[in-house]
Parts: structure tokens; C-alpha cells; sequence
């Protein structure tokens, strides 16, 4: 969930006329950190890795449509 509250706020940036010139979100994918395993899970797709499925978050869902605008 805390891809989507930077995003929020990066809204809210905007909204208040702020001159964002960019955003790189770290990373599509939940992935392995060497320090803390597998995680922090910051990635816009969770993956199971159990299973190996992989499901898009609403941070995801959500950017998609800032984009489309």
C-alpha cells in the first residue's frame, strides 16, 4: 500500500501546481533485497513466491489511470 500513498501525494503535488517533472517507481516487481529477503514488497505487481503468481496492486491500477489522463 505504500506505492499508492507516494502516489497520492505525488497527486496532490500536482494538484497544488508543483512542477513534477518525472517518476520512476522502484520496481514493477517485488524482488529479493540481499539485506531483508523478500522484503519490503514495494513492487506495482505483488508476486506470490510460492507460487509464482503474480497480481497487479491498486497502486498499479491507479497509475495507469494518471497516465491515461
Amino acid at each position: 500500500m505504500g506505492g499508492l500513498l507516494v502516489l497520492k501525494a505525488m497527486q496532490r503535488l500536482l494538484h497544488s501546481r508543483v512542477d513534477v517533472r518525472g517518476y520512476l517507481h522502484w520496481s514493477l516487481l517485488d524482488n529479493f533485497e540481499w539485506s531483508d529477503g523478500w522484503w519490503p514488497k514495494f513492487g506495482l505487481v505483488a508476486v506470490d513466491h510460492k507460487t509464482m503468481k503474480r497480481s497487479v496492486r491498486p497502486s498499479a491500477r491507479w497509475f495507469a489511470g494518471q497516465i491515461k489522463r
